[in-house]
């Protein structure tokens, strides 16, 4: 969810040049951007887990609390004078703009309720191909023989992780699924992210501020109905403890920490600094998701994710940011 609502806010960061800023101050954004985001991922699944967590299979409903604290969040910094006021947007593309949101952060939830960790975040690398294909096909984009190379291997890496872990049970047709919908969710609301910055001359966080309260309401008024359908569960039917209650705080704060950390990114790091960052957090899931919490890791699916980040490490060596 703030992994996803923050896709909101790379496609700018991306593009920005060093601003100049100290080394110990860019190595402070770097580390709460990195630690934000890495964190937030397994306190979300430490929240959701069944087994071993605290069972508020709700991921959609998740997804709208993390919707509101991030309005919040940009809102406070605005009043604040930290951040420029929100531009006039047409409401025709703020609900538009939403909706692809909505799809994009509940289905990336619900993604990691129904998934390993690892199967989760190397499923999200295939957004790249996916951009590419909507840049080549209705932009007219042409990318070169390397960069066809590296999308290749990102696509072949997640597909020995995928086919991996359904074979040894790790997954099922449902998770694949919802992984697929997150990664042409998440890849539209990126293209049309940038579209409507371009189009109407504004900032991320401005963007940011004008959806996310409404994705926020919505993703609360459908959130309990579709948690039910997927996690067979009904939201009034869960008991929230002091333990859940916390965790629960902890998720907010680190998405909140995910989106304040992309706005103090704008201006800090190059478009190839800002791609390392975002294999660091990769890398990071990965590991942790092995070591930590003692994730399946044969050496076909490990082969797997090192095909498919070096595949995407190789697309940004070669210009292409997605």
């Amino acid at each position: 969810m703030a992994d996803a609502l923050s896709q909101q806010t790379q496609h700018h960061a991306a593009s920005a040049g060093y601003g100049g800023s100290s080394v110990a101050g860019a190595g402070c954004v770097w580390s709460l951007n990195v630690g934000s985001a890495v964190t937030l991922v397994f306190a979300n699944k430490a929240l959701m887990s069944i087994q071993g967590g605290h069972g508020f299979s709700f991921a959609v409903t998740l997804s709208g609390i993390h919707s509101l604290a991030a309005a919040g969040c940009v809102m406070a910094a605005q009043a604040a004078g930290l951040a420029e006021k929100t531009k006039s947007v047409p409401w025709k593309a703020t609900l538009w703009f939403s909706l692809v949101g909505v799809v994009s952060i509940g289905s990336l939830n619900l993604s990691l309720l129904v998934n390993s960790v690892g199967l989760y975040q190397v499923a999200k690398l295939l957004v790249i191909p996916f951009v590419c294909g909507v840049e080549a096909v209705w932009m007219g984009r042409r990318f070169n023989n390397a960069i066809m190379l590296a999308i290749a291997t990102v696509m072949v890496g997640v597909g020995v992780v995928t086919i991996n872990d359904i074979r040894s049970g790790a997954t099922q047709l449902l998770g694949v699924l919802l992984a697929a919908v997150s990664v042409v969710a998440s890849g539209s609301h990126q293209v049309l992210c940038g579209s409507l910055q371009r189009t109407y001359e504004l900032q991320s966080h401005q963007l940011l501020a004008a959806s996310a309260a409404v994705q926020g309401a919505m993703l609360l008024l459908l959130g309990p109905w579709v948690d039910a359908w997927v996690s067979g569960r009904w939201l009034g039917s869960y008991t929230l403890t002091v333990p859940a209650v916390g965790v629960l705080l902890l998720s907010c704060l680190f998405s909140m920490g995910v989106n304040v950390s992309h706005f103090m990114c704008l201006g800090r790091f190059s478009a190839a600094t800002f791609q390392v960052l975002g294999h660091t957090k990769t890398v990071l899931v990965l590991l942790i998701s092995w070591l930590a919490h003692e994730e399946a890791m044969s050496a076909r699916k490990a082969a797997g994710m090192a095909v498919a980040v070096a595949g995407m490490q190789t697309a940004g060596c070669h210009g292409y940011i997605p």
